[in-house]
């Protein structure tokens, strides 16, 4: 440990206290993490508890879907603990459309129906260029979609369907990716939309007129991953290691790595405590390595208890399906008058409540039917300490003098990032590179070249949490519209005139899919915030050049129109038609215009 450098993350930040729950008075309230902090002592049951999410949400809308979220903005007491939850209803032949969220990794398992889901790699190397990965989920079957890149969700079946996601972030954020391009306030210029997605303007503004009169849809800690996945294998042939496990061969990686089925079925409850616990965690499903995510089915028999524990990597919620639970928490070291404080609450069918990181908590049964629960958990492998089994039950046991006067519990530490070279031949040469002066080649489509100086070009970059881009642009030449789903990204013009822009995810009220828009001039600096679409044009004559910082080693590339319209396989232009509210044929275009340039 003592020779590795300190990680970058980019996830939410840890919290520092047990809880802050937000509150919209800023009155003796300390500001965390986006949020004001409600006085700890006014600190009720009730932050940490929502009702009503058996109810299914209205899908008579364009694409036959509802979004029901918790998250930090209707459940205060999330505040800071780095995990939020959402309902998703799915009409028949309903869809969730393309969409990423450019702060946290979301599993989803399905309760209800029958579901076609699917994501798009970004760039994680050779032969894998805007690979898409698709699955048939049925009731049961959970699936993994990695922080920040496209996925979507579309109901096969003639009858309702239902699913539950956990995200990886408290506040995850949405970016519907119809709505961001052609539907953002105001709206992108059809030049720079026109040139990214190579068609004509007409046949744009029809698109964009179409986009601009449609709602936009509600969507619903580890360290960040570095790249896209990092699935996990046992063989370690050929191998990195990564936060814990080995990964992967990525062009090895199918959609099975990220899927799993059978959470429809109840665990055994006939043992001393009468509960029963499916963890679906990383040793589970592979595809969770690095992702900081994970998920149980808790079944509890009548007057089952699941005992008092911690998960000293993860904070949980709980959501319950079936019966009744009295479920608690207890603090740590709040402040004075605080001293062990417990919160209790009775949880009824589609209550959620939430247990943040660390801290000792336990359900019970006190009906005489079975209940049955999901919790999500922010972490890929969270552990659990359960209190009596860890304190009295330890091998070797802990010395009863030890027990009379005190007990300490260890937490394990893991850490992310590559397999290092030996410090003691590492050389000046692993810290540079050289050729960044020389300009990128823009005789292509779009008219831009970035020249890429990240970990896979130079090794001193591993755990450092940032890499380097030069753009180069040809009069009129554009960075089409993009994210990366790892990394803020700050721009310097060195040459040139750029238009710049980037779309907000979901802010709030009357900042749906927001463009900010700046003219750049030399030396001038922006910032393009995490896993937001953004894109540059030279709206000069002469040629352009900037740099960008990104805050990442691997912050991942995710062109939108490649990605949407040019994946490996294509995705369903059924799909397409409605996420975009346009005709099949427009559909089929665009991806003759980019699968096969794709691939």
């Amino acid at each position: 440990m003592a020779v590795l450098s300190s990680m970058s993350h980019a996830s939410d930040p840890s919290p520092l206290q047990d809880f802050c729950v937000a509150v919209d008075d800023s009155k003796n309230a300390v500001f965390v993490n986006g949020k004001f902090c409600k006085d700890p002592k006014l600190v009720v049951a009730e932050d940490f508890f929502k009702s009503s999410l058996n109810m299914p949400g209205n899908t008579s809308n364009n694409v036959g879907s509802a979004v029901t979220p918790v998250n930090v903005n209707n459940l205060p007491g999330l505040n800071t603990l780095g995990i939020s939850l959402a309902r998703i209803d799915y009409a028949p032949y309903g869809l969730n459309p393309p969409h990423t969220h450019p702060r946290g990794t979301e599993f989803l398992v399905v309760l209800e129906g029958t579901l076609y889901v699917g994501f798009v790699l970004s760039n994680p190397g050779p032969n894998m260029k805007n690979k898409l990965f698709t699955k048939i989920l049925h009731p049961g079957d959970v699936f993994v979609f990695p922080i920040g890149l496209i996925h979507f969700q579309f109901n096969v079946g003639k009858t309702n369907a239902v699913a539950f996601a956990g995200l990886s972030s408290q506040n995850p954020g949405v970016i519907t990716i119809a709505n961001a391009v052609f539907g953002s306030d105001p709206p992108i210029n059809d030049d720079v939309l026109a040139k990214a997605f190579q068609i004509e303007n007409k046949s744009l503004i029809l698109v964009i007129a179409i986009m601009a009169v449609l709602s936009s849809m509600s969507h619903a800690s580890d360290p960040s991953p570095l790249q896209d996945f990092c699935v996990a294998v046992d063989d370690t042939k050929n191998a990195v290691f990564m936060n814990g496990k080995f990964c992967k061969d990525p062009k090895l990686v199918v959609a099975e790595d990220f899927f799993k089925s059978g959470l429809n079925k109840p665990g055994n409850t006939s043992n001393n405590v009468g509960s029963a616990v499916t963890p679906m965690n990383v040793n589970h499903l592979p595809g969770l390595n690095t992702l900081g995510i994970s998920l149980s089915r808790i079944d509890y028999a009548s007057y089952g208890l699941n005992p008092p524990h911690t998960h000293p990597r993860g904070t949980e919620f709980l959501v319950v399906l079936e019966g009744t639970l009295y479920a608690g928490f207890v603090l740590s070291n709040p402040g004075p008058n605080m001293k062990n404080k417990l919160f209790t609450k009775i949880l009824h069918l589609g209550d959620v409540f939430f247990f943040p990181i660390g801290l000792i908590h336990f359900q019970f049964n006190p009906g005489k039917t079975k209940t049955v629960a999901f919790a999500g958990l922010s972490s890929q492998n969270l552990g659990v300490i359960t209190i009596t089994n860890a304190v009295f039950r330890s091998d070797p046991p802990i010395s009863d003098d030890v027990l009379a006067k005190a007990f300490q519990i260890d937490k394990k530490v893991f850490v992310n990032g590559k397999v290092c070279k030996d410090p003691k031949v590492v050389t000046a040469n692993d810290f540079f590179k050289s050729g960044l002066n020389v300009a990128g080649n823009t005789s292509n489509n779009v008219g831009s070249a970035v020249t890429a100086v990240n970990v896979n070009n130079l090794p001193g970059l591993n755990t450092l949490g940032i890499s380097l881009v030069r753009i180069d642009y040809a009069p009129y030449g554009l960075n089409p519209p993009h994210t990366h789903p790892r990394g803020t990204e700050v721009l310097t013009v060195l040459e040139g005139t750029l238009y710049v822009g980037f779309v907000l995810s979901n802010p709030g009220p009357n900042m749906k899919n927001k463009l900010f828009t700046k003219i750049l001039h030399p030396g001038d600096v922006f910032v393009f915030p995490i896993g937001l679409i953004h894109f540059q044009f030279n709206v000069g004559k002469t040629k352009a050049v900037a740099f960008a910082g990104l805050s990442s080693q691997n912050p991942g590339v995710i062109t939108i129109a490649n990605a949407v319209f040019g994946s490996d396989p294509p995705i369903n232009d059924d799909i397409l038609a409605k996420a975009f509210q346009v005709d099949k044929k427009v559909v089929d275009y665009l991806q003759s215009q980019f699968w096969w340039d794709n691939n």
